[in-house]
């Protein structure tokens, strides 16, 4: 089975559509991510990726720069948000920002994440979001 690591702001939950978000994660708020719409529904992915053929496991980072406990506090809001939206992908993999996305096995893996840079160091195969949905 082909692993799948799914990153979420920008890929399934449009963070950056929110008003002054970045300004609203400078100030460590605890509703933004709460507040993201999605960019595509559990069933649409599992139409992309079907369960049978591939297991999706949520690689997200939590904002740069923030303390300790806004970090705790992001990861239970994405927590919630991933609980209500896509309830069926329940591996999760929080990562400080800055963090490498490169894993033990990402050779082998499908990274899904909006950043380039990112998509670009990734070992395995990386792929845009906007060229799936």
């Amino acid at each position: 089975m082909k692993k799948v690591y799914l990153d979420m702001d920008g890929t399934i939950a449009d963070l950056y559509a929110i008003d002054q978000w970045l300004t609203r994660l400078r100030n460590e708020d605890t509703t933004i991510f709460l507040e993201c719409a999605q960019m595509i529904t559990q069933e649409e992915l599992f139409k992309i990726f079907p369960q049978e053929q591939y297991e999706i496991v949520i690689l997200t980072m939590t904002p740069m720069n923030c303390s300790k406990e806004y970090h705790n506090q992001v990861i239970d809001q994405k927590n919630a948000w991933l609980d209500k939206l896509f309830p069926q992908l329940t591996k999760r993999i929080f990562l400080k920002y800055g963090h490498n996305k490169n894993l033990k096995n990402s050779a082998n893996a499908i990274l899904v994440d909006d950043s380039e840079p990112i998509r670009r160091s990734f070992r395995g195969i990386a792929l845009n979001p906007a060229t799936l949905w």
